[in-house]
């Protein structure tokens, strides 16, 4: 598969939505301006976003579509959102993650953590405050820069 991983832009919105869709995500706003893509010849297969915070990235939003799981497009997408945090010079990435996705972060240098030891930035967005999380997993990965 040659996979083409790059900034979302406003037609992208689409693509993404329809992933969600056939995920069964929550809808959420789109920030386009946060948001990266996996894309193939054929179109979008994978998207994930990244809200920054000083002193690192808030990591949110990954989904790809049911055909291309498991081929690496997860990792590839994560992997780019740890280069844009390390490229504004931040060294923290954390991650709300459902319990059957702990694994897949723990594989890529995350760390299960507290909520009561993340920055307070970090516990002030939203989706730290939102009470259909409050039972994901939060992990961390300390980036070197």
């Amino acid at each position: 598969m040659t996979l083409l991983i790059r900034p979302a832009s406003r037609s992208d919105a689409t693509g993404i939505r329809r992933i969600y869709e056939e995920l069964h995500r929550p809808p959420r706003p789109l920030r386009i301006s946060e948001y990266i893509v996996a894309a193939v010849p054929a179109g979008i297969v994978g998207c994930a976003a990244v809200h920054m915070f000083k002193g690192g990235g808030y990591l949110y939003g990954l989904a790809v579509q049911r055909e291309s799981q498991r081929c690496g497009v997860g990792s590839a997408l994560t992997g780019e959102r740890l280069d844009l945090i390390r490229g504004k010079g931040q060294t923290l990435a954390v991650v709300l993650a459902m319990f059957w996705n702990v694994g897949f972060f723990s594989k890529l240098g995350f760390h299960l953590v507290r909520r009561g030891q993340l920055p307070v930035p970090v516990r002030r967005l939203a989706d730290f405050c939102n009470p259909r999380y409050k039972h994901s997993a939060v992990l961390w990965r300390l980036l070197e820069s």
